[in-house]
């Protein structure tokens, strides 16, 4: 015995229920990594090299404005188990308000109280390290930039990994900035001949 098919507002709403289905579980997932993108400290740094052995290195780091935490500590060059500097640092320095500590091939940075924390949208320059080994060295060096900024101490929470991205030393800057004026010099001269 055949039934005759359904017809009316039934049939008409299921295809219509399904696509809403899809929809809403499209937006809770898309939420749900959007908010946990934004959740916690999102850190990103800098480091800068300068001198002719030992070496000075400066370093900032900065809290995204879309952080919901702030930045208490950093492990700088370190990931769980990895030690990324080419070499044992000499020294370190913190700026006031933090303190820094050697260890291994890379650098402990951690406020001394909440007061001293990187706040989201905010960034704190005057950490600083020597080493022996040059700028080109540490820019050669695999993950060097590697980190990990902590929401208060160290290990207080999962921890942000981040990569403290290396800036051209001055003199650097100007033997790039000359070889293009230099490049560009030629190929004016090309074209003029041409």
């Amino acid at each position: 015995m055949n039934s005759a098919p359904e017809t009316g507002p039934t049939q008409t709403l299921r295809p219509a229920m399904g696509s809403l289905k899809i929809l809403l579980a499209t937006v809770l997932v898309v939420a749900g990594s959007a908010s946990s993108f934004a959740q916690g400290e999102v850190a990103s740094g800098t480091v800068s090299g300068s001198g002719t052995g030992p070496f000075n290195y400066s370093l900032a780091f900065t809290d995204d404005p879309a952080a919901t935490s702030p930045i208490g500590s950093v492990w700088y060059s370190w990931v769980p188990g990895s030690f990324f500097l080419p070499s044992m640092p000499t020294g370190a320095s913190a700026p006031s308000g933090w303190t820094a500590t050697v260890s291994g091939n890379s650098v402990q940075y951690v406020a001394i109280g909440v007061a001293d924390y990187i706040t989201p949208g905010h960034s704190l320059s005057g950490f600083g390290y020597t080493a022996n080994f040059s700028p080109a060295q540490l820019a050669a060096a695999p993950n060097s930039g590697e980190s990990v900024a902590y929401a208060a101490g160290l290990f207080s929470d999962a921890g942000n990994t981040f990569n403290v991205q290396t800036v051209p030393e001055p003199s650097t800057l100007l033997l790039l900035g000359g070889a293009t004026v230099v490049l560009l010099g030629v190929a004016r001269r090309r074209l003029r001949s041409a």
